[in-house]
């Protein structure tokens, strides 16, 4: 048996992070696998120009987001997200659990249900706070990381953060008043 090359075992490491940041970008199963492909082959064919003193993350992820923007290119696709690619994607995503699991049932469900709104909350945001929340709240890159991949100065970056954030709060505030609403009409 031979051993792993170091692409292979970076991106073994590195693999679910990968995929979710390619179904964050094309909403779809489908699109995010060819995106990943395509991205891991130009990845392993580039591998000797990675810088290996930086993260081998921001590196694909830069690459995928360089892929993907390609490929909206290529299909003259770049125009606003529809609700319906929001809700092709909404089950896929729902797969993937941001969290550890609780052993307590109702705990689970309560957690699930959290981790749902959240999920919503953060798929109708828009593209670029979405994309900036996804890399630094869920994939934990750095502001200077993010800035390279999306090509923006940093304080670009920290002010979709900041904005991205207040909008997920305000979101959350408000359908969690709206389900108290509800509750109290139904009489529970």
């Amino acid at each position: 048996m031979t051993e792993p090359s170091d692409f292979e075992r970076l991106v073994l490491e590195q693999l679910d992070s990968l995929w979710n940041y390619a179904l964050n970008l094309t909403r779809r199963s489908d699109q995010a696998q060819d995106l990943l492909q395509d991205a891991l082959a130009r990845g392993f064919e580039r591998f000797e120009l990675f810088d290996r003193s930086l993260s081998f993350k921001a590196w694909m992820f830069t690459i995928i987001r360089h892929i993907h923007v390609d490929h909206l290119r290529k299909s003259d696709a770049l125009r606003p997200e529809t609700p319906e690619w929001l809700a092709e994607g909404a089950a896929e995503i729902s797969e993937s659990p941001l969290y550890a699991i609780p052993l307590d049932p109702e705990a689970i469900l309560a957690h699930r249900e959290s981790v749902e709104r959240l999920q919503e909350a953060i798929r109708h945001l828009p593209a670029e706070m979405r994309e900036v929340i996804e890399l630094r709240d869920i994939e934990g890159l750095s502001y200077r990381e993010i800035a390279v991949i999306v090509k923006r100065p940093m304080g670009t970056v920290m002010s979709r953060l900041y904005r991205g954030r207040n909008l997920l709060r305000s979101s959350l505030v408000e359908q969690k008043a709206e389900d108290k609403s509800a509750e109290s009409h139904r009489g529970l």
